[in-house]
């Protein structure tokens, strides 16, 4: 059985930090809709949560990485690099870090066959095609609520629509984290998908 690092505790961390971050921003959006008065500090606030727990969710997935080139030996689309990288550098960042966490998902799914040398789709794959989409909708509809300045009614109702991907994007993820982290616990023990 290879030996894999443990990665319950940052993922347990990363869900929380997820659950956080979304009420946050939810919180600001019903400020949007005048349930209490907004301020700056609270959009302050969200972003310093943001950012810990994108390092936290990142760190997460470099070592759920580290553990599926231990489970399967099969080549990623990406170098490791990639898990950081994947979510800053310009352009690619639209669909490098789902292709990262897909490959981690087909490597450590015990549905999936073994020492083929590829990485075969795994099932339940789909989740992670759902995920990606809710966070897409999530960040294009912040910016483009978060341009328009002049229409305050108008932002409220991007925001809105932005806020329920961001809830949808945060259940998923937490999903998705949560069985690559069971399957790597127990990578000789098969799991339903």
């Amino acid at each position: 059985m290879p030996r894999v690092r443990p990665l319950a505790a940052w993922q347990s961390a990363s869900a929380i930090l997820i659950t956080v971050t979304t009420a946050v921003g939810v919180a600001d959006v019903a400020g949007e809709w005048g349930a209490f008065p907004v301020s700056a500090g609270l959009a302050w606030t969200y972003l310093g949560i943001q950012v810990v727990t994108g390092i936290v969710f990142v760190r997460w997935l470099w070592l759920a990485r580290a553990n599926a080139e231990v489970i399967e030996p099969a080549p990623h689309r990406h170098s490791r690099v990639w898990v950081v990288l994947g979510w800053i550098v310009p352009i690619v960042s639209f669909w490098f870090p789902q292709m990262v966490v897909r490959d981690v998902w087909n490597a450590s799914n015990p549905q999936r066959p073994r020492g083929t040398g590829l990485l075969y789709p795994a099932p339940g794959g789909e989740l992670i095609s759902w995920w990606w989409a809710a966070y897409l909708t999530d960040q294009v509809l912040s910016t483009i609520g978060g341009r328009l300045t002049g229409d305050t009614v108008t932002a409220r109702d991007v925001d809105t629509v932005a806020a329920a991907a961001t809830v949808a994007s945060a259940a998923l993820v937490i999903v998705i984290s949560a069985r690559i982290t069971a399957w790597q616990a127990n990578p000789g023990v098969p799991h339903q998908a």
